[in-house]
């Protein structure tokens, strides 16, 4: 048996629809703006961080399989 929300709870789907509503009917200069803002506020962060440049540096270490899967690809473009 499932539980029922209280009267003032949405769904999570409800939640999501309603959160993003304004963004679907964005144009694209809305949303270069919007974009814009976010890379500002990001910059704002990294600056504020006394480790900015070892965090701006990081780089997300890919997963087995996709530097297998490169390997892979990459041996088969070399072939003659």
């Amino acid at each position: 048996m499932g539980k029922t929300l209280p009267g003032w709870a949405v769904s999570e789907e409800e939640s999501v629809r309603s959160e993003a509503a304004p963004y679907i009917e964005m144009t694209p200069s809305d949303r270069l703006r919007v974009l814009a803002a976010v890379c500002r506020a990001a910059g704002k962060l990294f600056r504020s961080r006394t480790d900015a440049e070892v965090a701006l540096s990081y780089v997300d270490p890919l997963p087995a399989s996709s530097v297998a899967a490169l390997e892979r690809l990459r041996s088969e473009h070399r072939k003659p």
